[in-house]
């Protein structure tokens, strides 16, 4: 069985901060890490391996929990742990793309 929580890690690493979107060559790798989150989030639905994505909103970058929080709301599991890790996201996050993408997740929530 394949590794979807270091693999979700690993992509969700590949994205950019603020800073990084300056660098078209970074920008590229966010682009292709997104798609690809994409179909991970597909394959964990599909195999029920739901518990993997409570273990990624206690992750230390807030890149992994951003994605495993949105994917959370799309599944509509583990809300109460989201939007808390949400609210400490736009609360206590360094980086203001980061803190926008937490706003919009709950606004849209």
């Amino acid at each position: 069985m394949k590794n979807y929580y270091d693999l979700f890690v690993e992509l969700s690493l590949q994205q950019c901060t603020k800073s990084d979107y300056l660098d078209k060559a970074k920008v590229k790798v966010h682009n292709k890490a997104s798609k690809k989150i994409k179909e991970l989030q597909a394959k964990i639905k599909e195999t029920g391996n739901l518990e993997i994505l409570n273990l990624l909103l206690s992750h230390e970058d807030d890149r992994v929990k951003i994605n495993a929080a949105s994917t959370c709301l799309q599944f509509n599991v583990y809300m109460n742990e989201t939007i808390h890790v949400l609210n400490s996201i736009v609360a206590n996050s360094d980086d203001e793309t980061i803190r926008f993408s937490a706003r919009m997740l709950l606004k849209n929530f």
